[in-house]
């Protein structure tokens, strides 16, 4: 079995790629990104092709004094999707199984079909018209006009109809799916892995305080509000919200001068060596996402001993045992957010056996060794399905 993986940058394609190539399957990994970003993933150089002539542009701009315009960065990406696609059309080598991560299939795996090979979807979000529909009603909840249809939105939708099979990374990923009307059947759900030697404990929380920790984009879709307003509500003293990454402009303009508090922290971008100290002097991750197909801070932050508190529209929930390694709450539930908040920073006990299961969890989860393995039994069946 021979299997071509391609992707416009990194995310998990790359550690699933690592460990193909371990097991002696990787035909080849494309990507989007020019080598010097991909030197350090664990592929053999021969293994990757790059086409690095439109996605840099999009990663350069993070650089610039002042924001392009999201039509501009739309407009970008589609380029450099649509580029990458029929790129790899033109040189995809034999194989089995291509596999294309979400938007920049729709070409190549048309090529890679009429080949004869095993065309799947790898998409890390929910269904695109479930998700638009979702993030809509929570734009509406606080009087926003509807998001702009992304103009990947009509390929991605495509490409799902074109698949042979579909791989997510969660149960509310597949669930929209099924909403959206697609086949049982040509779906398949294996949870991404986490990097144990990148995560892991380092350090303790301050037992005088009691510190929150929100790792990522702060946004709507995020849950902004849901965060700000279960934190304010919980009445603990020494209560500390750290959010690391960016806040849109929007979330900025939403949520007002609830972010412009003393015992709030806005951290910025942290690296991962830092992160996972961050994680670990950390009491509890919040997540209260109202649409996001897994979330990989979260088992990160468990890796480091730090139980989360996520909400049902977040595909980490499938890992959460509630009230044993954290807490799964409904979105749009602030109140239930202060709840679970109140009871850890009240029972420092509960916090500690909360911190062992975390971890506990995850390394029963395990690695990417263990998603590779799944990853490899997946296309293996599905080949044997194409077959029969």
């Amino acid at each position: 079995m021979k299997v071509i993986l391609s992707t416009v940058g990194r995310f998990h394609i790359f550690p699933l790629a690592s460990e193909l190539e371990k097991q002696g399957v990787l035909e080849r990994v494309y990507s989007g990104f020019p080598w010097r970003h991909l030197s350090r993933e664990g592929v053999s150089r021969e293994k990757v092709r790059t086409f690095p002539w439109v996605r840099p542009l999009l990663m350069g701009a993070r650089h610039l004094p002042f924001p392009l315009p999201s039509s501009v960065v739309d407009w970008l990406h589609l380029v450099s999707v649509l580029t990458l696609d029929r790129y790899v059309a033109l040189t995809l080598p034999e194989a089995d199984i291509y596999v294309g991560h979400e938007a920049v299939g729709l070409i190549s795996g048309a090529a890679a079909q009429n080949r004869g090979m095993v065309y799947i979807c790898d998409r890390g979000c929910t269904h695109m018209a479930w998700r638009e529909r979702t993030i809509n009603e929570e734009r509406a909840r606080f009087g926003l006009p509807a998001q702009k249809r992304p103009k990947t939105y009509e390929r991605e939708i495509a490409e799902y109809a074109e698949a042979d099979f579909i791989v997510l990374p969660s149960q509310i990923a597949k669930r929209s799916f099924l909403e959206e009307g697609v086949e049982e059947q040509k779906l398949v759900v294996v949870p991404y892995g986490v990097n144990l030697d990148k995560f892991r404990p380092e350090g303790q929380p301050d037992a005088s305080g009691f510190d929150v920790l929100f790792v990522g984009g702060l946004s709507i879709r995020k849950g902004a509000q849901d965060l700000l307003d279960g934190f304010r509500a919980m009445p603990v003293a020494g209560k500390r919200l750290r959010i690391v990454g960016s806040v849109t402009e929007e979330a900025k303009l939403l949520l007002g001068e609830k972010l412009n508090q003393p015992d709030i922290e806005l951290v910025g971008h942290v690296d991962h060596w830092k992160l996972k100290r961050v994680m670990s002097e950390s009491h509890v991750l919040v997540l209260p996402s109202i649409e996001d197909g897994f979330g990989m801070v979260v088992p990160e932050a468990m890796a480091c001993g730090c139980p989360a508190i996520v909400s049902e529209n977040a595909g980490a929930a499938d890992i959460i045992c509630d009230g044993q390694n954290g807490y799964v709450v409904p979105i749009r539930r602030p109140d239930l957010i202060s709840e679970k908040l109140q009871l850890l920073a009240q029972d420092p006990a509960l916090r500690e056996t909360m911190s062992q299961e975390a971890l506990n969890t995850v390394q029963t989860l395990g690695g990417w060794e263990d998603y590779g393995n799944k990853m490899f039994n997946v296309y293996k069946t599905t080949l044997a399905q194409r077959l029969s």
